[in-house]
């Protein structure tokens, strides 16, 4: 699937899940520690994908696959490799001015990667990965609960984080 994409265009869909992974962390306004364990489980979800088998189509599996070469040339490994995706991640969340254009960027990026797709592979190949995409952001959505006092009360998806799905679901013009 490689080479039927430019180096920009291949570089494009391998950030997009990161993109999904910072849009929905900066959904809510949260404490720092609620951030952090939010942003820690959305980089590790994403690094569990690139170890998962049996995802459909050609599309997706080789994304991942390149993804997994990628980190196979760094020395770290299992958390410590983590770790150096979260700072990575928040290297890019410091370079912007607020939530707001973090949300928006991965939007736009979506908007980008939905083109790119309609325009180089098959529907199915298309969809496939655009539902791989959303089920990644469903995911990091799901994966620290919102609004809670000491584990009491809130939800798995805040009403915040909800409105970043449908905007990312939009873009890629897939329903959530």
């Amino acid at each position: 699937m490689r080479q039927y994409f430019t180096d920009e265009e291949w570089t494009m869909l391998l950030q997009s899940p990161m993109e999904a992974v910072m849009a929905v962390c900066l959904a809510d306004q949260v404490d720092p520690i609620s951030f952090l364990q939010e942003l820690k489980a959305g980089v590790t979800i994403v690094t569990e994908e690139k170890t998962r088998t049996g995802i459909a189509g050609d599309l997706t599996p080789a994304v991942l696959s390149a993804m997994a070469d990628i980190d196979t040339l760094d020395p770290l490994e299992g958390e410590q490799l983590i770790l150096k995706k979260q700072f990575e991640l928040l290297g890019v969340i410091q370079t912007l001015s607020r939530p707001k254009e973090a949300r928006d960027r991965a939007v736009d990026h979506f908007q980008q990667v939905a083109t790119l797709l309609d325009n180089k592979v098959t529907g199915a190949q298309a969809l496939e990965f655009k539902n791989w995409l959303m089920s990644v952001a469903q995911r990091v959505a799901e994966a620290q609960k919102e609004g809670s006092v000491m584990g009491i009360g809130g939800s798995r998806v805040s009403n915040r984080e909800l409105e970043v799905l449908n905007r990312l679901a939009t873009a890629l013009g897939v329903s959530l």
